[in-house]
């Protein structure tokens, strides 16, 4: 006999909330979708939730719909706020945020009188598995059931980098800047270290710089690479096409001696270097899933800082307001590793091995803050419910540490090698299996196709 679906989702940010819209918006039988967030207020999560002007979409407006198939949504909407928004324009964090809250407000209103929607406000610490349910733990004690659970946790605090752990308990040391009000200690005229040169560093960089600090700002990483920028108002161009040759190759070497192949082609037809990694974003998967684990670590120990930076770029007026503050010396960026970090009363004091060089150079500073990025690494996080399903098996790590090992069909999978029938990811932690699946172009896709797969009735009895 079949059952009424009820259907958990864990997380209300982007994943979770554009997982609920598909549901509500195309589920026509019984259906109780069922969205829980530890924080209360939907549709925002780490990216969304800041409400600083300063922090905008590395993303153009008109990539950004929360729907594949209506590629203007979001510019609407935006256009509707702010009338001169154009597709190419890269607008405020908190206004994607107030879009994701009005379209899931609106698929509850319009949703199908034998759907119904709830949100609950609770932290999930566990989840167990019966042959017809699955059954969550909350922190407060109480337990939910339902036919299928959707873990759609966005992205986590940053991990400890292991030669930091002496100083980790320091309150001098902020190892989470997205956390509320981490950066409100710091004084103007402080003594502030980053860890981490790439996208988080120059949010924190220009946050610090709009609450008026003006002490010494220095970043390092191993080679102090710097996000690229994106191209200002951007206009939908024709993409070069993407030889089926590059599709075929299985070697981290073989494969950037590809990609530097065709971006040259590709430049040499007129085309710009962004536009050829755009016509690269949608064979991303194939090329990651046809590398081996040790071609996969490979490519993360030499190439992913290159990638990153180039694949990952900032907001046209972020890169400018950095670069301002390069060129004033209001920021200092240094290539190294940190050899010793330590703390006195007066300073926490770190000595970092130069990149290329046999000295080191020692930073006493007053603040040092931790922008080394989201963890996604199951042996590194500090979260309840993962923590739980990974030491019990329930999941299981991927190799390369970039997430959680699950099946074509978004199904999770255990130790045992079994993929879960009713508990499944949407979430960056798809990582580990698509290697892109962490900005919204890719995560709505990935929303759709597990609304679709849940609502078709072959998940339930």
């Amino acid at each position: 006999m079949r059952v009424h679906q009820h259907i958990s989702i864990i997380g209300s940010g982007f994943c979770g909330t554009a997982l609920a819209v598909q549901l509500l918006n195309h589920a026509r039988g019984p259906l109780h979708v069922q969205l829980i967030n530890r924080s209360g207020r939907l549709a925002r999560g780490l990216a969304y939730g800041t409400r600083s002007t300063s922090h905008l979409l590395n993303v153009p407006a008109g990539r950004m719909s929360l729907f594949p198939e209506r590629h203007d949504d979001f510019l609407l909407y935006a256009q509707s706020k702010l009338p001169s928004a154009r597709m190419g324009d890269f607008l405020p964090r908190s206004l994607y945020g107030d879009y994701l809250e009005q379209r899931l407000a609106e698929a509850i209103a319009c949703k199908s009188p034998v759907v119904s929607f709830e949100h609950v406000v609770a932290q999930v610490i566990d989840i167990d598995m019966a042959s017809d349910q699955v059954v969550l733990t909350l922190l407060d004690g109480r337990r939910l059931e339902s036919t299928q659970a959707v873990i759609a946790t966005g992205n986590f605090a940053p991990a400890v980098p292991a030669p930091l752990a002496s100083i980790a308990s320091d309150s001098r040391f902020i190892r989470d800047p997205w956390r509320p009000h981490a950066l409100g200690p710091i004084e103007r005229n402080a003594r502030v270290l980053l860890i981490g040169t790439g996208l988080t560093m120059l949010d924190v960089a220009l946050a610090l710089q709009d609450q008026g600090h003006n002490g010494t700002l220095q970043a390092f990483s191993r080679r102090a690479l710097l996000p690229q920028a994106h191209r200002s108002n951007l206009e939908s161009p024709n993409l070069p096409a993407v030889p089926d040759s590059l599709l075929r190759r299985a070697r981290t070497r073989h494969l950037l001696s590809g990609i530097r192949a065709y971006v040259r082609a590709a430049q040499r037809d007129g085309y710009d270097w962004r536009e050829a990694l755009a016509a690269l974003r949608p064979a991303t998967p194939m090329l990651w899933q046809q590398l081996d684990s040790s071609e996969r670590r490979r490519f993360l120990r030499h190439l992913q800082p290159y990638w990153e930076v180039h694949r990952h770029r900032a907001a046209p007026k972020v890169s400018a307001r950095i670069e301002a503050m390069l060129q004033h010396r209001h920021l200092e960026v240094v290539a190294g590793c940190v050899r010793t970090a330590k703390a006195s009363e007066e300073a926490l004091i770190l000595d970092l091995k130069l990149r290329g060089k046999q000295q080191t150079k020692r930073f006493e500073v007053d603040h040092i803050i931790n922008c080394t990025g989201p963890c996604s690494d199951l042996t590194r996080l500090d979260e309840p419910l993962l923590n739980s399903l990974h030491a019990r098996g329930v999941v299981r790590r991927d190799d390369e540490g970039l997430g959680v090992e699950a099946t074509a069909d978004y199904r999770l999978i255990g130790r045992d090698n079994d993929a879960h029938e009713r508990l499944f990811l949407l979430s960056p932690m798809l990582r580990a299996r698509y290697w892109e699946a962490t900005a919204v172009p890719e995560l709505r896709q990935h929303a759709a196709r597990l609304a679709e797969l849940l609502l078709s009735g072959d998940q339930t009895n």
